[in-house]
């Protein structure tokens, strides 16, 4: 459908709305109202009572006035019962603010139809508040409103005053009397009236079925997960999700809001560009109006590096680590390979770019080897991500050779995939995060290397117990005794006997500036 009106709108009003809400005003208080019969002046009652629409002032309703995107939006936000955070006051396009006088008040419904997946602006960074809807793109709303898509596809019109996308729309649409069927060509591409907008949402709101699930819209929210709208509440224990491109299923795992109004589906790995399905499933047929909704997803891009050592000095070093944090255009670590980045270091190229577990880019740099590498001077840092024009710099005091400060417990894991020791031969792995007085990591090289000037690390077992031995201990502990074949620092206990009874232990790995406590349990 065109890009201007994404109406991924479907199925989801809430229409009971129409008729209750009494906000004072009538068509009586529009002199341009006043010569419509009776039965058009309820429909515009039942509007104006909702809160849905109100004049463009105080005694006029603009009956012929062209309606604009930023109308639309206010009346799609509305009907279909999407949280508005009406105490917004900026907007993720240029275009749109509360400064503007005439279209202002429209900028939290703007920004509830683009965070339901609901419509595009014009392009990445418009919306076009001012801009017209047409006839067609009107059609298109109500239709995708009763969940009659599909329907409209089947019909065709020979009018060449309405696109081809929106020939089904149209000719469904005035079927249906959502909108007047006209004395020759329908003009689909001219702007719509606000009369237009009243009316057929009204006639919208008479065929709509009430009580039924629908989904609303769809929009990617990370590398991995899609945000799903439904507009009503369901049952989440029953209710499952599928997501597919084209034919080809993504396996999903399904996290509901506490409201049960809208899921979070995440993949196991990054989602690749394209055109996307989600489709519930799980809870009474008939009691779904619409069971699927279509949306896109754009390309992982990287939008921004930055540098994330605690501070601007690294350690004088030939393998003095530098973090680099890439974010994606969804503000998560980006899942692209480290590979697609190359750096330099006070001009040179660094030993090596790899990831953490964290997925920060770590740049090992031989700093010794440069000629400013000296005490209390500065070496640039730049890392670029290939192929883009996106790059970040940053200087770098170089300090004192690197000494073992922090011990930081990361993960305890257990040989049985347990949560204690059960049997004699089974063993706890505890890997450890180790920090400079800079707050950079110290890494295998700078152990193996001799480089860290504290480097005495002692396992401490309280209380004492002959059945639990360290596997790996000494009092200097060498690189292959503390890190992996992955650089990663871990110390491992094994069970020797069984002991008489169930027992907490508390193993301290200590140093002289630094030290860590973990508890294993033993069955």
């Amino acid at each position: 459908m065109k890009k201007t009106l994404t109406v991924a709108l479907t199925s989801a009003m809430a229409l009971s709305m129409f008729s209750s809400v009494a906000f004072g005003k009538s068509s009586s208080d529009y002199t341009d109202l006043s010569q419509l019969d009776t039965a058009t002046k309820a429909k515009f009652d039942a509007m104006i009572s909702a809160g849905i629409v109100d004049g463009m002032t105080e005694t006029t309703f603009g009956l012929k006035s062209q309606m604009n995107r930023a109308q639309f939006a206010k009346v799609a936000a509305l009907l279909l019962k999407l949280p508005v955070n009406s105490g917004l006051r900026v907007s993720s396009y240029t275009d749109v603010s509360t400064y503007d006088q005439a279209n202002g008040y429209a900028l939290p419904y703007i920004e509830a139809l683009k965070t339901a997946g609901i419509t595009e602006g014009t392009s990445e960074w418009t919306y076009s508040p001012a801009a017209q809807v047409t006839k067609q793109e009107l059609a298109a709303f109500f239709i995708r409103i009763l969940g009659k898509e599909a329907q409209a596809e089947a019909m065709t019109l020979t009018d060449g005053s309405v696109s081809n996308w929106a020939k089904g729309y149209v000719a469904l649409a005035t079927s249906l009397k959502l909108l007047p069927e006209s004395v020759g060509a329908f003009e689909g591409q001219q702007p719509a009236t606000r009369e237009l907008l009243v009316t057929g949402a009204y006639e919208t709101k008479q065929q709509y079925v009430p009580d039924k699930v629908s989904l609303i819209g769809a929009q990617a929210i990370g590398a991995r997960s899609v945000k799903v709208w439904v507009n009503d509440t369901v049952d989440t224990k029953k209710a499952t999700f599928m997501l597919s491109k084209g034919s080809m299923s993504v396996p999903v795992t399904a996290t509901w809001s506490d409201d049960h109004k809208w899921a979070t589906l995440v993949s196991a790995s990054p989602l690749s560009e394209g055109d996307y399905t989600v489709e519930i499933s799980g809870i009474d047929s008939s009691s779904v109006l619409r069971k699927d909704v279509n949306f896109r997803v754009q390309k992982e891009q990287v939008t921004e590096l930055k540098f994330v050592n605690p501070s601007d000095t690294i350690a004088n070093s030939a393998s003095a680590s530098i973090k680099v944090k890439a974010l994606n255009q969804y503000g998560e670590v980006a899942s692209v390979e480290a590979s697609a980045f190359t750096a330099t270091v006070a001009g040179a190229a660094p030993t090596d770019i790899s990831k953490d577990e964290w997925g920060n880019l770590v740049i090992i740099a031989n700093v010794k080897a440069t000629n400013a590498a000296q005490l209390n001077d500065y070496i640039p840092v730049t890392v670029y991500l290939k192929n883009q024009n996106l790059n970040v710099s940053r200087s770098f005091k170089v300090g004192n050779a690197p000494i073992l400060s922090v011990i930081e417990p990361n993960k305890l894991t257990y040989s049985n995939g347990k949560t204690r020791l059960l049997n004699v031969g089974e063993s706890a792995t505890i890997t450890l995060n180790l920090y400079d007085q800079y707050g950079n990591p110290v890494t295998k090289k700078q152990w193996d290397n001799g480089e860290v000037t504290t480097k005495t690390l002692l396992p401490d077992i309280n209380p004492n117990n002959p059945h639990l031995e360290v596997v790996k201990a000494g009092a200097s502990l060498s690189a292959s005794d503390l890190f992996d074949t992955n650089g990663i620092a871990r110390l491992e206990v094994k069970l020797t006997a069984k002991p008489e009874q169930a027992t907490t232990h508390q193993i301290t790995i200590y140093s002289e500036n630094a030290y860590a406590t973990v508890s294993v349990d033993i069955n």
